[in-house]
């Protein structure tokens, strides 16, 4: 007499096989990719170059945008008055798969404009074959990332 409740070796196997395979066509695209996250990376930055300038308006003096190490590459990055201590939940980390290039330190002036030598800066950050340019304006301290 069989059984009628129950599943066979064959049926488990079969099964098993079929997720297995799922697995492995979507595994791939649940991992973020390099690109993804400079693109990322590239907005968390520009969302805290805002609040070194909403800062620096908001209390009336300068605030940094600071990379770190000196030099190149980059690693982590903080926002702090100048001459003062980093703000809470700073410094960031940056992804080890990101390179990042560009100034090592924006300022950010009372005014809300940001202290450059030049009408904007760039900080460029790379995964994979993807760029995202964090682009600040002088005059004003806009932060904006294109591509958006």
């Amino acid at each position: 007499m069989r059984a009628t409740g129950g599943v066979t070796v064959l049926e488990a196997v079969a099964t098993l096989a079929l997720l297995a395979f799922l697995l492995a066509v979507a595994l791939p695209n649940l991992l973020p990719s390099p690109e993804l996250e400079a693109r990322v990376t590239a907005r968390e930055v520009a969302a805290d170059a805002s609040l070194a300038r909403q800062l620096a308006v908001s209390r009336g003096t300068t605030y940094l945008l600071e990379f770190r190490p000196p030099g190149r590459p980059y690693r982590s990055y903080t926002v702090r008055a100048d001459g003062g201590p980093e703000e809470p939940g700073f410094p960031k980390d940056l992804p080890a798969n990101v390179q990042v290039t560009g100034p090592e330190v924006i300022p950010f002036l009372p005014s809300g404009a940001a202290k450059l030598d030049s009408p904007q800066v760039e900080v460029i950050f790379t995964g994979g074959a993807a760029v995202a340019t964090l682009r600040v304006l002088q005059a004003t301290g806009y932060a904006r990332v294109d591509p958006p």
